[in-house]
């Protein structure tokens, strides 16, 4: 798991969706996207919605290179 993608999961935890940190999770370490906008009913703060594409990029970068 990237230093991205672990900063992201505790800022899940931290504003209150544990739930939601671990799916992100499971996502990321079985090399999918975790999509945000299914997730979540209220608006999450603007840095952490980039902090999710950052890594869900990542992930579509590890995927084409491999």
């Amino acid at each position: 798991m990237s230093t991205k993608q672990s900063l992201a999961i505790w800022e899940l935890c931290r504003q209150g969706f544990p739930l939601s940190a671990d799916d992100a999770a499971k996502c990321w370490q079985s090399g999918h996207r975790f999509d945000l906008r299914e997730k979540f009913t209220v608006e999450l703060g603007r840095s952490l919605e980039d902090l999710i594409d950052q890594c869900n990029w990542e992930i579509e970068k590890k995927r084409e290179t491999a």
